[in-house]
Formats: structure tokens, C-alpha cells, sequence
């Protein structure tokens, strides 16, 4: 749902970059990308950044202007393997990079903290940017990737051109987010607590056993069902008219592409 909407954002990037880079003719046009035409990016790159050695993939003319594209979890880069060429086609220089705890990323040092928090990924994205020679950037994203361009918007205005936060989660109160949610709410971000407390350690330690397209699917196969066992009990109420967000329970990033359970 995230990616797909960046699609459509994408889109309408595209097509204002075309239409200024064609000195604003009236009816530029860019091609269509097909939803699953790309499976991979051509390359990926590494550079030291911050307290990172980011992993990342670039498309588009270097000297474009430059948009970031930030991932959620538990995806990763290829989130916006179809995206990236749509705008790279647009003339804008595409940076995707692996948030930190994730593929090629790693920590430059073994005694640096492994640390979540909201605002740490935030500074990981102005590092990259400083690592780029990039002096400011659209920032989008989607999932937590989506909280970390509000945030990098909020904190640092003058390094953010725009703002494309889709499908999931603004800045949150960690306080707040202590105070439990409807039981019925509740029960739609199982999979939150699964991973981020003791019940999910045997599966973060043999991650090589669930592929991530496979747990997207299957809790969307589980919630399938439990919404259909609940409309045959009497039909399905829906929280009220003001969206939930789940409790944001920020994970502790490990080296090796490992999240570690939160202590």
C-alpha cells in the first residue's frame, strides 16, 4: 500500500520534472512503469557516513535534483525498485539506502551503541547527505521510513526541499505510546509484539526461515480471517472514526542486518 502510493507521488514528481526540464511545455509526459517490471536496482553502492557504512542504490543524473527514498520495516531498498526508475526517467538523482540494521549498511565500529530511536535514523538520513555532498533533498518514505522524513523535516527544515510521507506513522510520543489501545485495536499489530519482546526470539534467530514477501503475506492472510470470523460472530466493527497507529516499539539495530530484541 506504501509503495504503491509512491508510486502515484512519484508519478506526479515525475511529470512536474519533466515538465520543467522541458521548459515547462504543457503536456510533457514521462513513460509508465508497470508495477513489478523491475526485480532489482542495476547496483548498489557503500560509503561511510555518520556512524554507518550505508548501503545504498542510485539512479538518475547525477547532477539532478536529488530525492531519497527511505524504506519501512520489515522491508527494504527493492520497496521502491519500480519507483526509482520512474523518477530517474523524470531527471531527478534517486538515493536509496538501507536504513540502519538492514542489508549492506553497517556499523563503522563495534563499540558504537545499536540504538532505534526515532530521531537516530533521522540523523543517519542528514549523515548520508553530508557523506553525498547533497546539500538538500526531497525526502520520502513509507512505513517507519515515513516517520524518519517527518522527523529529518522537522528537525532539519533547511536540509528538506519536500516531503513525502505515506502509509504509516508521524512523530510519536514514546510516553504516549505506552497507554494500551482497544483490545480489538490491539490485536490488528500482533506481529509488532512478536517481534520486538521474548515470544519472537527463536524467529530472529533463524531469520533465514521466513522470507519478508512471505510474513507480508501471511499476516495479511491472518487478518483476512480474523476480520471473516469476526463478520460471521455479528458483523465487524471497526475502530471509530479516528485512525490508530500502533504502539511504536522501536528495535535495536544489530550488525549483520540483525534486529535485536528491545531491553
Amino acid at each position: 500500500m506504501g509503495a504503491a502510493a509512491l508510486v502515484v507521488a512519484a508519478a506526479q514528481f515525475g511529470a512536474m520534472g519533466a515538465q520543467a526540464q522541458s521548459g515547462g511545455r504543457a503536456g510533457a509526459r514521462i513513460p509508465a512503469v508497470k508495477p513489478g517490471a523491475n526485480t532489482s536496482f542495476t547496483s548498489l553502492k557503500q560509503i561511510d557516513a555518520g556512524v554507518l557504512n550505508v548501503g545504498y542504490a542510485e539512479a538518475g543524473p547525477s547532477d539532478g535534483a536529488v530525492v531519497i527514498l527511505l524504506h519501512g520495516w520489515p522491508y527494504d531498498i527493492h520497496t521502491y525498485v519500480d519507483v526509482a526508475p520512474l523518477l530517474a526517467t523524470a531527471g531527478y538523482r534517486v538515493i536509496v539506502p538501507y536504513l540502519r540494521g538492514y542489508g549492506t549498511t553497517r556499523f563503522l565500529s563495534d563499540k558504537t551503541p545499536r540504538n532505534g530511536q526515532q530521531a537516530a535514523i533521522a540523523a543517519d538520513v542528514i549523515a548520508l547527505m553530508d557523506a553525498l555532498g547533497i546539500e538538500k533533498a526531497t525526502i520520502a518514505g513509507c512505513d517507519w521510513g515515513a516517520r524518519t522524513a517527518n522527523i529529518v523535516a522537522a528537525l532539519w527544515p533547511e536540509r528538506c526541499k519536500a516531503m513525502v510521507s505515506v502509509s504509516g506513522y508521524l512523530i510519536g510520543s514514546r510516553e504516549a505510546n505506552k497507554k494500551p489501545l482497544p483490545p480489538k485495536t490491539e490485536l490488528a499489530w500482533w506481529y509488532q509484539f512478536y517481534f520486538a519482546t521474548e515470544r519472537g526470539r527463536g524467529l530472529r534467530a533463524k531469520p533465514q526461515r521466513i522470507r519478508q514477501t512471505d510474513l507480508a503475506t501471511r499476516i495479511t492472510e491472518m487478518d483476512l480471517r480474523r476480520r471473516h470470523v469476526q463478520s460471521q460472530r455479528g458483523g465487524l466493527r471497526e475502530p471509530g472514526s479516528r485512525r490508530h497507529h500502533p504502539p511504536q516499539l522501536p528495535l535495536a539495530a544489530q550488525p549483520g542486518g540483525r534486529r535485536a530484541e528491545v531491553r
